[in-house]
Formats: C-alpha cells, structure tokens, sequence
C-alpha cells in the first residue's frame, strides 16, 4: 500500500477553533475567531470560518453541478448531474483556473444519445493528471490532457445490473452510478446509489467488479430519489473508505460507513462512523488535513464538518457573506490556500440562478491519495 501526500500547510485556525464555531449546542453562533490567510500575491485579507464568495456563477457553472476536483492549477466541475436529456446537448465538463476563477474551456462528452437521458456525477484524477468522469449512459470517461485539448476513451463501461433494488419507484433505472475514488492500490472505486454497492475498476481500466454489496446502504423507498450510497474518499491514512449514504432504509437519516480496504470486506467490516437525523441527506465528502470530514447536505441545505472520532463540531450555513446561498450542496475540492469549492447542485429546485461553486473558507486543506501509475 503506497502512502499519502500531503501537502506541507499550517492552519492559523487550530481544529478545536475550527468545531467550535457553530456547535449543534448553539446554532445560533454564526462563526468565529478571524484569521490571516496568505493568498497567491502575497497579500493578506481578512477570513472567518465559513465565509464564502461565487467562485464560478450561473453564467460559467455548468446545469446541476456535482462533480468536482482540483489538480494543480486546474478545477474542474461536472455537471448536468440530473434525470434528464439535457435539452439535447452533451454533458460537460468545464475547467477553471484554480485561483482565479476564470474558466479556461469546456469539455463535451462524446458518444451520448442525446435524445435519451444522459448526465454526469463524480470526477477525480490520477497521478498523471488524467481525469475521470462518471457518465450515466458511457460508465467511466477517462480525459488526457493533450496540449489544449483533451482526448477521450472509456476507462470502464456501465455498471452490470447485479442487484436492482425491489423498493425503487417505476420509472428509475436500476443502476445510478455516482461517485469515483481511486484507492491507494490503483483500483478505482465505484458507488452505485440505487444497487446499494461498491464497485471497483481494476488498474488501467476494464469491467467493473462488485467489492461490497449490503442492504445498510440501501436508500429509503420513501424518498423521491431513494439515493443510498454515494460520495466516497479514502481515509488520510489510506486503510479505509468513507461511504456517504444519503438516504436510509435503516434509518431516519442519511450516514456515514466506513469500510477497510480488505480485498473482500464481510458485511461485519462495515461500521457507522455518524448518523444524521431525519431529513438529513449527505452527499459528497471530503478529509481535510486537520482530519476532520466535510459533509454536503442535500437538505438541509449546509455543511457538517465531523470530527475523526465521528461527531458533528459544526455545522456551516450560508455561506456568509456570499450573494448565492446554498441549494442542495453536492461536493468539494480545495484551493488548497484555507478554503473548499463547494458544487451548488440546485437538484431539488432546479433554479439556474443558483447553478454555482461557491468557495467557503474553514482553514483546511485537502488530502490525497497517491495513485500508482496507470496503464
């Protein structure tokens, strides 16, 4: 198992400042102490936990954004992510600079049927640079930079239908594929939110394998998108993955599993590392340096930031002093200078106006797994 990298980095908000901002003790405490934070130029600029501006607004964000990833100066934002056809047009990916916001070109997903419902979920890179994305209708879309340009090639087809969900309304498909996350052992993991499974993709590419499969992460029959698993990361020590449920049969709320990286982990492998409560949806997670876990809530609309022994610190609303509130947060990269770039999913309303990465300072940076080369 190879190690992690991490990036040298000394917060000026300790992780004790950082939870105690806004306990569920006391929602009514907005945030606290402010801190310096260095940007690009060397100048410095005033920040408390939990502020935010647009980073990309409904003019740049792609439809319904989920996915998202940072890879050196680059970010890239994934979206429509929606039961749709998007009126015809392919689904995207569009790349933005990494400090400053401005977005660099689009990436048009080729080989859609675009009369049929298409979209895209989870992004993530490897070690040379190359990026994954997750399509509906195409499996696992493999992006290499070339020059300008980015050429393309399925990395991994559709998902097999393996264990379709009796409880799913009519209408939905039996597969929804979701989120990605490469393993510290070259295998790219897989989340499938409505067949209750991880899948994994074998080094450089092939068929998707079911790694674990269990009815505790199925989705509640009585949601309107009975979404079970969906984002996934690798721990900062690379021996387990986090897997957020969004919503539970098994519970009145979304949760928080954790898995071992075991080549065939036994339903007794998996255990609760937090429960929400009901009407609480995660969605896409993140580790931060600190060792605290980022949590986008679907509903409501907010971040939960959790402390590595599972309990909720704070809770980020808002985002503060940002002109685009949260609606129905989906996931996370960082800047890497003390803030996360949140996707604005805006699934529930579908309102354009709120199509947006927000960018929210917690004084943290992120982790990564080091991938081994690739085929």
């Amino acid at each position: 198992m190879t190690n992690l990298r991490f990036e040298n980095f000394q917060s000026s908000v300790s992780p004790e400042q950082a939870l105690g901002i806004s306990s569920q003790a006391d929602q009514g405490d907005r945030l606290a102490a402010e801190t310096e934070i260095e940007i690009a130029d060397g100048e410095l600029q005033n920040a408390k936990i939990g502020d935010g501006r647009v980073f990309a607004g409904p003019d740049l964000s792609p439809p319904f954004p989920e996915g998202i990833v940072a890879d050196r100066n680059r970010v890239y934002v994934a979206g429509p992510a929606a039961l749709g056809d998007n009126g015809g047009r392919p689904s995207e990916v569009r790349v933005f600079h990494r400090r400053t916001g401005e977005l660099l070109t689009t990436i048009l997903l080729e080989g859609e049927r675009l009369s049929e419902i298409h979209g895209v979920a989870g992004l993530t890179v490897d070690s040379q640079h190359r990026l994954y994305v997750v399509s509906s209708q195409l499996g696992i879309v493999r992006l290499s930079p070339q020059g300008e340009c980015y050429s393309q090639e399925i990395y991994s087809p559709v998902l097999p239908e393996i264990a379709c969900n009796p409880s799913l309304p009519p209408g939905l498909p039996c597969s929804l594929p979701n989120e990605i996350a490469f393993g510290p052992d070259g295998y790219l993991y897989w989340s499938d939110s409505f067949q209750n499974t991880i899948f994994r993709v074998p080094p450089g590419g092939g068929l998707a394998e079911p790694w674990f499969q269990s009815d505790r992460l199925a989705g509640s029959a009585t949601a309107p998108f009975p979404v079970g698993p969906n984002g996934i990361k690798v721990t900062p020590d690379g021996t387990e993955l986090y897997v957020a449920v969004t919503t539970s049969a098994s519970a009145p709320g979304g949760a928080i599993y954790r898995l071992p990286f075991v080549d065939a982990p036994q339903e007794s492998d998996l255990k609760i590392f937090h429960q929400y409560l009901q009407g609480e949806m995660p969605d896409g997670i993140a580790f931060g340096q600190s060792g605290q876990l980022y949590v986008a809530l679907q509903s409501p609309s907010e971040i939960s930031i959790l402390t590595p022994d599972g309990r909720e610190g704070a809770r980020l609303k808002g985002p503060a002093n940002s002109p685009i509130a949260y609606d129905t947060p989906a996931d996370f990269a960082f800047d890497n200078r003390g803030s996360v770039l949140v996707t604005n999913h805006a699934l529930f309303s579908g309102n354009p106006a709120a199509f947006a990465v927000l960018k929210v300072f917690v004084g943290d940076r992120g982790v990564e797994v080091e991938v081994p080369p690739l085929p």
